[in-house]
């Protein structure tokens, strides 16, 4: 007989005397009698002790070459399915605790039950968190609730369908879909602005509703589009049904591809018409960038595939656009000519400038300050809920200030005097120096505990504010100046840019190199940016390039 055993089914073997679930011993009437009296004596003796006692003589005068068979006989009575036996809930509580491998190669295969348990969306979302990962709800919402066929990539591009996925969010209302459809505005702007009031009263989200405001469309075609009720493209649930499995399975694959550096570089030719020097995208796929031209262009990032559109072009800045930063509805930048510049992301229009007196080197803001840094040496902290009218200066480094980073009322600094300082902006006092770097320091990341920072000295150092101190030098990191880094402790990654035209990957925890990508940029690195994802980075070759390490992973945008 073919031995089973590695398919989870057992079987006696032949001979052994076993058919169905009895002996085949071929007793005698007055011995099968004598049995059955002895298994009745057995079942009515009340203490369990006296029957084991019973059964252990017996099986003392069983013959060796049957002890054996009745030994497997017993083994098969001692087994028990307890997954099998256990409510769903407590069954998948009980395989969570099993490493992941195991659940799908092991406990999936053993039955048809534990197959149920183990494929349960309950157990895999456990599993995914406990990972510490996240997925954003927003954009799975959104995506999701497109029509079948439609390419995610394309559906803030292209003018039609635009148009449905603002439909989209008229789904939940009766007959909303249809009035859109039967009497469709007049141009794609009017298209856009006339539902803007609908989608906010719709299960689509807030954030996905802001990057509606943003998004326009300069195709003349999509007035003269049309769709009757009948004709329309059926669309799916709005309800928030997520495939955990999946994603648990998209996630392993996005983090191998990060671990062995298997990715796809794109890289977009004259982005600009000179030097780009800063860059950032967001989460609605919005990214900014300026450049030494004097204009910051806005783009969209598409989600499927690594392509870029441009959106806007942001004219006010009389200098080199050095700096930027952006959320939901405003993007602030800061120039050589000396001016920080607020826009309005809905309107694409300046609503305030700010000076200082010389060229603004870095800034960053959050919902309560906005904080510049001049080549002065002079930090300017700029209170947000006055209009800026508030303002006050910090004053410690004795060069240019090259970067600061900002976390809730915490500020950091870095200099060209070598020193970076930590500022408490409501005492406006530094609590905290440090100065471990030999040359200027040219880059810092922030992120409440940890400061990783760049330097021309050639080295990246992770400082730590719960000991006040270094806790690792990455020394000769690039063989030029480090301009630009960024780090993510979940992920255990350190990304920097350098002026020897290289982008290198480094685990945050141990230092160790973990890749070099290659054939990035041509020139000097200036910025870069990345996520679960990707890396997006800008240089003096005027060109944006994409590292995508998700290139072959459709849902890898849905994870933060």
């Amino acid at each position: 007989m073919a031995d089973l055993s590695d398919e989870g089914f057992d079987d006696w073997p032949v001979g052994s005397g076993r058919t169905g679930s009895t002996w085949d011993l071929a007793l005698a009437a007055d011995e099968q009698h004598a049995m059955e009296v002895l298994a009745q004596t057995l079942r009515v003796t009340a203490n369990p002790l006296g029957r084991t006692q019973l059964a252990v003589l017996l099986l003392g005068q069983v013959p060796a070459d049957l002890l054996k068979t009745a030994v497997i006989h017993l083994r098969q009575l001692l087994r028990r399915d307890f997954v099998g036996m256990l409510p769903m809930e407590v069954a998948t509580n009980i395989l969570e605790y099993l490493p992941v491998q195991d659940i799908v190669r092991s406990a999936s295969l053993v039955s048809r039950r534990w197959r149920a348990v183990a494929t349960q969306a309950c157990l895999w979302r456990r599993l995914f968190l406990r990972r510490g990962w996240r997925v954003d709800a927003d954009r799975w919402a959104f995506y999701s609730s497109l029509p079948r066929g439609i390419c995610p990539a394309r559906v803030m591009l292209d003018s039609s369908v635009l148009r449905v996925s603002n439909a989209l969010s008229l789904a939940s209302t009766p007959n909303g879909i249809s009035a859109l459809l039967e009497h469709p505005p007049a141009t794609p702007r009017q298209t856009l602005d006339s539902v803007l009031g609908e989608i906010s009263k719709s299960y689509m989200p807030q954030r996905v509703l802001k990057q509606r405001q943003f998004i326009s469309s300069s195709s003349s075609e999509a007035s003269s589009r049309s769709s009757s009720p009948t004709s329309s493209p059926q669309l799916r649930s709005p309800a928030l049904a997520i495939d955990w499995r999946m994603l648990y399975a998209e996630y392993e694959r996005l983090e191998g591809n990060w671990r062995l550096g298997r990715c796809r570089v794109d890289r977009w030719e004259s982005a600009h018409a000179e030097s780009i020097y800063c860059l950032q995208f967001d989460q609605h796929n919005r990214l900014f960038s300026g450049s030494r031209d004097t204009t910051v262009k806005v783009w969209h990032l598409a989600d499927s595939a690594s392509q870029i559109t441009q959106l806007a072009t942001l004219r006010g800045h009389t200098g080199s656009v050095l700096t930027l930063q952006a959320d939901d509805a405003v993007l602030v930048t800061g120039s050589s000519d000396a001016t920080v510049c607020v826009w309005d992301l809905c309107t694409y229009t300046r609503t305030h400038c700010l000076h200082h007196a010389d060229a603004v080197l870095s800034l960053r803001f959050n919902t309560k300050w906005l904080v510049t840094a001049c080549k002065d040496r002079l930090v300017r902290v700029w209170r947000r809920d006055n209009s800026y009218k508030d303002m006050f200066e910090l004053h410690g480094h004795d060069v240019a200030v090259n970067a600061v980073h900002l976390y809730g009322d915490m500020l950091v600094s870095a200099s060209g005097d070598r020193s970076i300082k930590v500022w408490d902006l409501e005492r406006r006092t530094c609590v905290l120096t440090l100065a471990d770097h030999v040359r200027g320091v040219a880059c810092i990341d922030f992120d409440g505990r940890f400061i990783v920072s760049g330097s021309s000295d050639r080295s990246i150092r992770i400082w730590s504010l719960d000991s006040r101190r270094c806790e690792r030098t990455i020394h000769n990191a690039h063989s030029d100046l480090v301009r630009t880094v960024m780090f993510n402790r979940t992920m255990d990654i350190i990304v920097s840019g350098s002026y020897d035209e290289s982008i290198k990957i480094w685990r945050f925890s141990t230092g160790a190199l973990l890749h070099k990508i290659k054939n990035v940029h041509t020139s000097r690195v200036f910025k870069l940016m990345f996520d679960r994802s990707r890396i997006v980075s800008c240089s003096h070759d005027r060109s944006i390039s994409i590292i995508d390490f998700a290139a072959n992973l459709p849902h890898a945008r849905m994870l933060v």
